[in-house]
């Protein structure tokens, strides 16, 4: 059973988002939409930071579950971003992530002498993950319908997803159309990290969960506290997809989170 670490929200404003970008056959490079005008509601996205578990509790490998947590905190800060036009607000409160640590591939990469790859390979692997859902919010919420179709629609969210992450992973390997802007100077660390995103990513099993909530065009939510909203939760690996719904009352950050207006910094 995965265990869940439940995060706080931090409100970040954030217009040039850097990081995993991807690129298609023509090298068109697709970018989050950012914030252009007042004229198109705003949709929000919260992240909640990441937690690894592994799958299997062996000592000697606790040393390299530290470390990659300890990106991931170091990496997923201030991890609220706007996109104008969007539908739903998409609050995702539960990030969880288990990776196989019985892989072969994976435990060649567990000793001193590949840390400093096992830390590059871990950013790599979360900032493709972050883009990969920051991507799917800003060009395709447009499709789910949330209020009618509860279930189908977070199916197909879900799938889509899946694809996005896994189903096109060993091709967009295969062509670099993977980017990661931030390099070390070490071109074999960089080299070996590569190898180990690609690992991490066939070896983890996902589960978000969170909330989708309708945009208001006018900005008032002060209903919110007296309806039942989405919570979804989402569960995808290399194999498998799986989705459930329910309909819950948001907490009260949540709700902060969704009416409060954005401060420019």
């Amino acid at each position: 059973m995965m265990n869940i670490i439940l995060s706080f929200f931090i409100l970040v404003i954030s217009i040039n988002v850097k990081g995993t970008t991807f690129q298609d056959g023509n090298n068109n490079i697709p970018e989050p939409i950012g914030y252009i005008s007042l004229a198109q509601p705003i949709a929000y996205i919260s992240l909640a930071q990441p937690t690894v578990v592994f799958a299997y509790d062996k000592k000697k490998h606790t040393k390299y579950l530290d470390l990659i947590n300890s990106v991931l905190n170091e990496q997923s800060k201030n991890t609220i971003y706007e996109f104008e036009g969007g539908n739903y607000h998409w609050v995702i409160t539960n990030f969880g992530i288990s990776i196989d640590n019985s892989s072969l591939r994976l435990k060649l990469y567990f000793s001193e002498k590949e840390i400093d790859a096992l830390k590059f390979g871990t950013k790599y692997f979360i900032s493709y993950l972050r883009d990969n859902i920051k991507y799917l919010f800003s060009r395709y919420m447009d499709k789910y319908d949330f209020e009618k179709n509860y279930g189908g629609d977070l199916k197909k969210l879900a799938e889509d997803l899946k694809a996005l992450i896994y189903d096109r992973l060993n091709h967009n390997f295969k062509y670099n159309l993977i980017k990661r802007e931030k390099k070390t100077k070490d071109e074999k660390v960089n080299k070996k990290g590569k190898k180990i995103f690609k690992t991490l990513v066939h070896n983890s099993d996902i589960i978000i969960q969170g909330y989708f909530i309708k945009v208001r065009k006018d900005g008032n939510y002060t209903d919110l506290t007296r309806n039942l909203n989405m919570y979804f939760d989402i569960n995808i690996n290399k194999d498998n997809v799986n989705s459930n719904y329910d309909l819950k009352f948001l907490k009260s950050e949540i709700i902060e989170l969704v009416s409060k207006p954005l401060r420019r910094p």
